[in-house]
C-alpha cells in the first residue's frame, strides 16, 4: 500500500531560493507546485520533475495543497496567499520550511555580505568530494548543482542563510560561519531602520547562537575581529592580512588562477590552487577549508578538491570569449562591484571594460548610492540601467540617475564614458556603434539583468557576426 504524497505549493517558485526549496523537497517525496509572475529558467527543469507551474498569481492556483510556501518577495496581499488564509490552509515562509525538512541535520551555515554562495558552495563541494553525501542549499547554481540544491543521506546541511530579513537568526546551525560584515540591507521598512550597528547586532547574535562552542570568522575584517575577541565561543579564523588560525601567503595570481601557500598554526600544510580570481576568492576558500576542517576533512583532502572547483554561475562567469569577453555576474554592491572589476582587469589585462550595471532595489541605491561613484572608477565605460525594484515600491527621487550623477560630481568617470539606457534594445544599439575587438562587457547585478548576457550574445550574431 502506498501512502499520498504531501501536496505542497510554492509561492514565487522562480527565485533562486524557492527553486532550490522545490528540488529538496521533491528529493523528500513531495508532491509541489508553484507560481511565479514571471517565466524563469529553471521552469523546464522543475516540471520535467513532474512540478505544476503556473506563470501568474491567481486565487485558481491554489489546489487544495497542505500546506503553501511563500518568498520573502510576497507581498503581503499577494492574492494567493490571502486565499491560503482565507481557506487556512498552513503558511510557511521559505527559510523556516528549509529548517522544518533540517530537522535530523547538523547545519553548517553560512552567512556575510559577500561572497557567502561561494563559500557555501565550496564546503559543499569538498565534503561531497570527501565522500560524506552532505544536504546543499545554495543561493545560485553551478555544474554540481543545476538547481541550486541537492538532498545528501549524510548527517550534515550545508547552507547559504540571509540577513537581509533576519531569517538568518532563526538557524539552528551545528556549526557558524561568516565572511564579512559591510553596509547592505539597510532600508528605512526593513529590520535594520538604515542603522548598521543593527545589522551588527543581528550578525552577532548569529554568531553566538549554535549548538557547538565553535564559530569561524574572517579575521581581516575589522567587526568580526572585535566580534571574536570579545565572543564567549571558541574562535576558529582565517585571513591573509592579519594573523589567523588559517592563512593564505605568498600569494600570486596567474590570469583566472589564484596560488598561495597554506598555513594552520604557522605550520605549513600545503598549496592552495583554484581556478577562481582574487584575493576575495582566497578568503572564501580559507573559510570553507577551516569548516570541512573542523568537521574531519583534512587539509590535504580539501586542498585536493578545491583544485578542480569551477565556482558558482553569475560569480564572473565568462560565458562568452572571442573576439570581444562577456561576463556575467552578480554584483550589486558597490564592494563587489569594485571586486569585480579587479577580476576583470586581472583577467583581461589591457583591455578595454564596459560594465553594463542594473542598480538593484531602490532602497540600496538610497542609502549606498554615493559609493557606487569610487566603485566604478575602475570601468572603462559604464552603461546604467533602470533600477530593477525587486519587490520594493519606488522611492521619490531614487532612480539610475542618481548614480549618475555622483559619478559625474565625483569625476570617477567623464561624460563620455558614462550612458543611461532605459531598456535592453537601446543597450544593445549604443552597444553596437563603439564596440570593439577585444572588448570586455560585464553584465552585472542580481535581478532581470540576469537574462540579458545570452540575449546580447544572441544580438551580435544576427547583427554582426563575422566583427566578434
Amino acid at each position: 500500500m502506498t501512502t499520498k504524497k504531501e501536496y505542497l505549493h510554492l509561492i514565487g517558485i522562480g527565485g533562486s531560493g524557492m527553486t532550490a526549496l522545490a528540488n529538496l523537497l521533491l528529493s523528500k517525496g513531495y508532491s509541489v507546485s508553484g507560481s511565479d509572475k514571471n517565466d524563469f529558467p529553471a521552469r523546464k527543469d522543475l516540471e520535467k520533475q513532474g512540478v505544476k507551474i503556473y506563470i501568474g498569481h491567481g486565487v485558481g492556483n491554489i489546489k487544495k495543497p497542505q500546506a503553501v510556501i511563500y518568498s520573502s518577495a510576497i507581498s503581503k496581499d499577494n492574492t494567493e496567499l490571502l486565499q491560503a488564509r482565507k481557506k487556512h490552509i498552513p503558511l510557511f515562509n521559505r527559510f523556516d520550511f528549509l529548517i522544518k525538512i533540517l530537522t535530523e541535520k547538523k547545519i553548517i551555515a553560512i552567512a556575510g555580505t559577500h561572497g557567502k554562495t561561494t563559500t557555501t558552495a565550496m564546503v559543499a563541494y569538498i565534503l561531497e568530494k570527501s565522500g560524506l553525501e552532505p544536504t546543499v542549499y545554495l543561493g545560485a547554481k553551478n555544474k554540481d548543482w543545476p538547481l541550486g540544491s541537492k538532498w545528501g543521506r549524510g548527517e550534515y546541511a550545508v547552507i547559504e542563510t540571509d540577513e537581509h530579513d533576519k531569517s538568518f537568526l532563526k538557524t539552528p546551525a551545528f556549526l557558524s560561519l561568516i565572511t564579512n560584515v559591510d553596509t547592505d540591507h539597510l532600508s528605512v521598512n526593513g529590520p535594520y531602520q538604515t542603522k548598521f550597528s543593527l545589522l551588527k547586532k543581528a550578525f552577532r547574535d548569529f554568531a553566538e547562537h549554535n549548538s557547538t562552542q565553535f564559530v569561524i570568522l574572517n579575521n581581516d575584517d575589522n567587526f568580526l575581529r572585535k566580534l571574536g575577541g570579545k565572543s564567549k565561543k571558541n574562535i576558529l579564523s582565517f585571513g591573509i592580512d592579519k594573523k589567523a588560525d588559517l592563512t593564505a601567503k605568498n600569494i600570486h595570481y596567474d590570469g583566472r588562477n589564484s596560488k598561495s601557500d597554506l598555513f594552520f598554526k604557522e605550520n605549513y600544510q600545503g598549496k592552495l590552487n583554484i581556478s577562481i580570481p582574487e584575493k576575495e576568492n582566497i578568503y572564501n576558500a580559507l573559510g570553507a577549508i577551516n569548516a570541512s576542517y573542523f568537521i574531519g576533512v583534512s587539509f590535504k583532502d580539501s586542498l585536493k578538491h578545491l583544485k578542480n572547483f569551477s565556482g558558482v554561475k553569475r560569480r564572473f562567469s565568462i560565458i562568452y570569449n572571442k573576439k570581444i569577453a562577456i561576463v556575467d555576474d552578480y554584483a550589486h554592491h558597490p564592494t563587489e562591484i569594485k571586486s569585480t572589476l579587479k577580476m576583470a582587469h586581472r583577467v583581461f589585462p589591457k583591455r578595454r571594460i564596459i560594465l553594463i550595471l542594473e542598480p538593484h532595489r531602490y532602497s540600496r541605491i538610497s542609502f549606498l548610492y554615493k559609493c557606487y561613484a569610487p566603485a566604478v572608477e575602475n570601468c572603462d565605460i559604464l552603461f546604467l540601467l533602470p533600477i530593477d525594484p525587486a519587490n520594493e515600491k519606488p522611492i521619490p527621487g531614487v532612480k539610475s540617475e542618481k548614480i549618475y550623477q555622483e559619478v559625474l560630481k565625483t569625476k570617477s568617470l567623464k561624460k563620455n564614458q558614462l550612458y543611461l539606457a532605459n531598456n535592453s534594445s537601446e543597450l544593445f544599439e549604443k552597444l553596437l556603434l563603439f564596440l570593439k575587438k577585444g572588448d570586455v562587457i560585464i553584465f552585472a547585478g542580481p535581478g532581470k539583468i540576469a537574462t540579458l548576457p545570452h540575449k546580447f550574445i544572441n544580438f551580435l550574431k544576427r547583427q554582426n557576426e563575422k566583427k566578434f
